[in-house]
C-alpha cells in the first residue's frame, strides 16, 4: 500500500507513455494474472494483452483494443474496449481450444515510466463450453519504449 501511495503522490502527466508507439510491459494479478503488455497507437487508441498460464493445464491470451481518456482534474485515465480470449486448455491430455469475447473497462495513472491499472473484464466464452464470467485485475507496467 505504501508503494501505491507513493506512486499516486508522484503521478506525472502521461504524455510520454501515451505517445503512439509507446510499449509497456509488466504484470497483473487477479483472474487471470500474468504478463501484461500495452502498445499505444494513434491517440486515444491502445492495444493491451495478457498471457496467463497455470503452468500445467492451460495457456490463455486476452487482447483488447482500448480507447483511453483522461478524467478532468485528476491524474486518472478511464479506458474501455472490446476484445477476444483465446488459448488451449487440457494440455496434459488432448488440448481443447478456449475461445470467447470480452470487454475491458478500468482506470489507470502514470508515475514517471510506470503505469498502475485496475480493470474489470466481462468474458463470454464459447469454446469448449459456453460460460460467462467477470474477471478483475490490478497491475503495473513499465514503459520500455517511448518514441
Amino acid at each position: 500500500m505504501l508503494v501505491l501511495a507513493l506512486l499516486i503522490a508522484t503521478a506525472s502527466p502521461a504524455v510520454a507513455q501515451r505517445q503512439p508507439g509507446a510499449l509497456g510491459a509488466g504484470f497483473q494479478v487477479g483472474r487471470p494474472g500474468g504478463l501484461a503488455l500495452k502498445w499505444y497507437r494513434s491517440s486515444p487508441v491502445a492495444y493491451d494483452g495478457i498471457v496467463s498460464t497455470d503452468g500445467d493445464d492451460f495457456v490463455v491470451g486476452h487482447v483488447h483494443r482500448l480507447w483511453e481518456r483522461p478524467l478532468p482534474n485528476s491524474p486518472l485515465h478511464l479506458f474501455a474496449g472490446p476484445g477476444v480470449v483465446v488459448g488451449p486448455s487440457r494440455l496434459a491430455q488432448s488440448p481443447r481450444l478456449r475461445l470467447g469475447l470480452s470487454g475491458e473497462v478500468g482506470l489507470n495513472f502514470y508515475a514517471e515510466r510506470f503505469e498502475v491499472f485496475l480493470h474489470v473484464t466481462p468474458v463470454l466464452r464459447f469454446l469448449p463450453s459456453t460460460q460467462a464470467s467477470i474477471d478483475a485485475n490490478a497491475g503495473l507496467r513499465y514503459y520500455l519504449r517511448s518514441p
